[in-house]
């Protein structure tokens, strides 16, 4: 919490480098809000865009942010939860103009059934908790390297490597639990 107040105090202040250190500790967090949001409706860099929206409007408000109501990760969720519906909504009416987009989803029942399965996936990725659910996210979501992932972690490559083969192995556990219950 003190490296968040200190971190809050250097954005208030406009201090270089303060912005990309948010960007660094907060892009998982952020990405998956916005994808939890957004999913599959639009495209990567849609969501990359709707990122970046977040981390601007954190920019332009973090004088007015208050250390007592909240904290920056707070912020960011509602941020990234009400600029990815804001996205989509707009996402939604262009839509309607475009066949080609309709006719690539398939029907309603097709539709659900892979929110379902994303929603699932999704579920089960945070179930493994931190950092576990966060390397997964890097690697599988955003393309990140192992060394990329270590370096922003602060563990070493072979631990990430680890982590990724204890993790798909979880996953697979708790996915075919789920799919014996249902």
């Amino acid at each position: 919490m003190a490296d968040e107040e200190k971190l809050l105090k250097s954005l208030k202040k406009r201090r270089r480098g303060s912005l990309e250190k948010a960007i660094e500790l907060y892009t998982p967090y952020v990405s998956t809000v916005v994808y939890n949001v957004i999913g599959s409706a639009m495209s990567r860099e849609d969501i990359e865009e709707t990122v970046s929206d977040v981390f601007i409007s954190l920019w332009r408000s973090a004088a007015s942010l208050d250390a007592d109501k909240g904290c920056i990760r707070a912020y960011l969720g509602a941020a990234a939860r009400n600029t990815a519906k804001n996205r989509l909504r707009c996402a939604v009416g262009h839509e309607e103009l475009d066949e080609s987009l309709i006719s690539d989803r398939g029907t309603p029942e097709e539709e659900a059934e892979r929110r379902e399965e994303r929603r699932l996936l999704i579920n089960a990725v945070r179930s493994l908790g931190e950092p576990d659910s966060e390397i997964f996210m890097r690697y599988y979501f955003y393309g990140e390297k192992t060394g990329e992932i270590a370096d922003a972690v602060g563990i070493c490559t072979s631990t990430v490597k680890s982590k990724l083969a204890r993790g798909r192995k979880k996953l697979r556990e708790i996915l075919n639990n789920k799919e014996v219950r249902q």
